[in-house]
């Protein structure tokens, strides 16, 4: 759903994103499974430059990074941006950013497409390290069990040490 700029008038245009049943393929996947709804606001600041504020929710589904099972993940994030032109940096092939363009997005040609920013604003808004539960035990190293569901009675070393590298300690020792 690209916007032409030159349809962006002087005061500035809404769109509300994902109506019904609308769905973000959020991590590339080739299925479109994260359901999501945004209301944009796109306002020029000046030649070909813009400010893009608005909300974004979404609900999605990622794995949790110690036992493995997915689980529902809500979204409720806020959205400001603004966007200029990628021929305002310049030519060289290096370029020392200002601290004007620190925060600034960048569209090339003569259209820009909202979905792109709602979807780095969800990609953003997940935690690098996702968890079901805080207390999320994990699985057991040696046999794989949910440590969540009930203990495995596996043998674990002692607190620090690595089960492959305890041989280590007595050669060490020597």
């Amino acid at each position: 759903m690209a916007i032409k700029i030159n349809d962006i008038p002087p005061e500035g245009l809404t769109l509300e994103l994902g109506h019904h049943n609308d769905k973000l393929d959020l991590f590339d996947s080739g299925t479109a499974s994260t359901a999501f709804s945004s209301v944009l606001k796109i306002k020029p600041t000046g030649r070909e430059h813009f400010h893009i504020e608005g909300s974004v929710q979404a609900d999605t589904v990622l794995e949790c990074s110690r036992c493995l099972n997915n689980f529902p993940y809500h979204i409720d994030t806020e959205l400001s941006i603004d966007l200029a032109p990628a021929n305002t940096l310049g030519t060289a092939h290096e370029h020392e950013l200002g601290r004007s363009e620190l925060d600034m997005e960048f569209y090339q040609g003569d259209e820009i497409e909202p979905l792109a920013f709602v979807k780095e604003q969800i990609l953003i808004t997940i935690p690098m390290v996702p968890l079901h539960h805080p207390d999320c035990k994990g699985l057991c190293p040696i046999c794989g069990k949910d440590l969540n569901e009930s203990d495995c009675g596996c043998r674990k070393d002692g607190p620090g040490e690595f089960r492959a590298f305890s041989a280590l300690k007595d050669i060490l020792k020597k």
